[in-house]
């Protein structure tokens, strides 16, 4: 299912997958909802669709990278990213680590750019489920290579 972004004046664009026609509609009534939102929708052409409303502060995209973190209170362990966006990221540990929400952390990973540009920074874990942490990273400023693949990689 497509996700739309609801932008900072509570408003979302949906497109028409059959036409691809572009409606903005106000969705300020979703935002503060503590569930998934999935809206149907229909377009003027007459093809109906569902969405889910992305409620998060950042776009998320969805990739691979493998890489290691290493911790004050964890052990180095590998993982590979399996989101990403401006604010954080998700993970998966290749085996079960002692990781809490609250611990920082510092990830090693190389880019999927042409260059495989290797990339170090340091988060705050957020949320474990399983094999899988949610973190958050400590600089809100990317001065590195991070910075332009953010800019250009996350639409």
């Amino acid at each position: 299912m497509k996700k739309v972004m609801i932008n900072n004046f509570n408003k979302a664009t949906f497109v028409c997958p059959k036409c691809e026609n572009k409606r903005t509609v106000n969705v300020s009534k979703y935002k503060y909802l503590d569930k998934a939102v999935k809206v149907k929708c229909k377009c003027p052409c007459g093809h109906a669709y569902s969405v889910l409303l992305e409620r998060r502060k950042d776009f998320r995209k969805e990739l691979r990278l493998s890489g290691s973190f290493t911790g004050v209170n964890v052990d180095k362990g590998f993982m590979t990213i399996t989101d990403l966006s401006r604010s954080g990221l998700k993970f998966k540990l290749n085996i079960e680590k002692n990781i809490q929400p609250g611990d920082k952390l510092t990830l090693t990973f190389n880019l999927d750019d042409p260059q495989r540009s290797l990339i170090s920074k340091e988060v705050i874990v957020r949320s474990t489920n399983g094999l899988y942490v949610g973190a958050e990273f400590c600089a809100t400023e990317h001065y590195d290579k991070f910075g332009p693949y953010l800019l250009y990689n996350l639409d």
